[in-house]
C-alpha cells in the first residue's frame, strides 16, 4: 500500500471512529451522517427506481442518549427531514415518509451509533421483499391513510413548487387537507429555512381549495398580498419564504 493510500485509510478510520473514543460527544450531524450512510448502503434496485429504507432506529448508549432526551422529538423530526432531503438529492424512491427514532440501548458502547434501517409503510409495518412497493418519485408526496374519494375538481388540482429559482416540482392534490411546511409530517415538504415547520395548508371545501396560513413566522402571500385565509383559483401564486407555489387545475 502506498503512502497516500495509507494516509487515506487512516483518515477514514479517524473520521468514522465512534465519537466517544475520540473524547468528543456525539453531535446531531453525526446522527444525520449515519442515517445517510445507512440509506446509501441499504438501497435496492426495483422497477420503480432505487428503493431505500424510510425507517431508521438509532441506538445509543444511555449516556449519549441523555444528551438528546430533552429535545428528542424535534431532533427526530429534523433528522427525518434531512433523510428526505438526501433521498431527493440522490433521486431515491421512498415507500412512505422517513421516520427516525432515537433510543437508549445498554448494548451499545459509549460514543457509538448503531442504525437499524427498514422499509416500512405509513403504519410502521415492515414491507416484505415479495410485496411490491407503490410507485413514487423524487417529489416524495405521500397519500394520507384512509383518505376518502375526492371530487373530480380536487383530483384535477395540482401545485407547482419552486424553491430558490429551481425548476418547479409538481404535486398532485386530491386530499381534503394538504399540509405544507418543513416538518416531515406535511403532505408537501418544503426544504426552505424561511418556511415554518407547519407553515400553511390547503383545505377542500365544496369541491374547491382554500388557503390558510397556520400562524407562520414569516407569513404567506397570494398574488403578492399578505393573507391569512383565501379561496384559490387556477394560476394563483402562493409565496412562502423563498418558495413559490403555483396552484393549477387541469382542464
Amino acid at each position: 500500500m502506498g503512502i497516500f493510500s495509507r494516509v487515506e485509510a487512516f483518515l477514514q478510520r479517524l473520521f468514522e471512529a465512534p465519537a466517544g473514543r475520540l473524547g468528543a460527544r456525539i453531535q446531531p450531524v453525526s446522527l444525520a451522517k449515519r442515517i445517510e450512510r445507512a440509506m446509501d448502503t441499504n438501497k435496492s434496485f426495483r422497477d420503480q427506481g432505487i428503493l431505500v429504507p424510510n425507517h431508521y432506529d438509532l441506538h445509543l448508549h444511555p449516556g449519549d442518549y441523555a444528551a438528546f432526551e430533552s429535545y428528542r422529538a424535534s431532533l427526530e423530526d429534523d433528522l427525518a427531514h434531512g433523510a428526505l432531503a438526501h433521498a431527493r438529492r440522490e433521486r431515491y424512491t421512498l415507500i412512505a415518509r422517513p421516520r427516525v427514532r432515537i433510543m437508549a440501548d445498554n448494548g451499545v458502547p459509549r460514543g457509538d451509533i448503531r442504525v437499524a434501517a427498514n422499509v416500512a409503510d405509513e403504519r410502521g409495518d415492515r414491507v416484505r421483499d415479495d410485496r411490491p412497493p407503490p410507485a413514487s418519485s423524487d417529489t416524495m408526496v405521500f397519500e394520507r391513510a384512509g383518505a376518502g374519494a375526492a371530487p373530480d375538481s380536487a383530483r384535477r388540482a395540482y401545485l407547482l413548487v419552486s424553491t430558490e429559482g429551481q425548476p418547479p416540482v409538481q404535486f398532485d392534490l386530491g386530499g381534503a387537507l394538504i399540509g405544507i411546511g418543513r416538518a416531515s409530517d406535511n403532505d408537501v415538504i418544503v426544504d426552505d429555512p424561511l418556511v415554518s415547520r407547519h407553515h400553511c395548508q390547503l383545505k377542500l371545501q365544496h369541491g374547491a381549495y382554500g388557503f390558510a396560513d397556520l400562524g407562520s413566522r414569516n407569513g404567506s402571500f397570494v398574488n403578492g398580498q399578505a393573507v391569512s385565509e383565501i379561496a384559490l383559483g387556477p394560476g394563483d401564486l402562493i409565496q412562502i419564504g423563498e418558495t413559490t407555489i403555483e396552484f393549477q387545475v387541469r382542464g
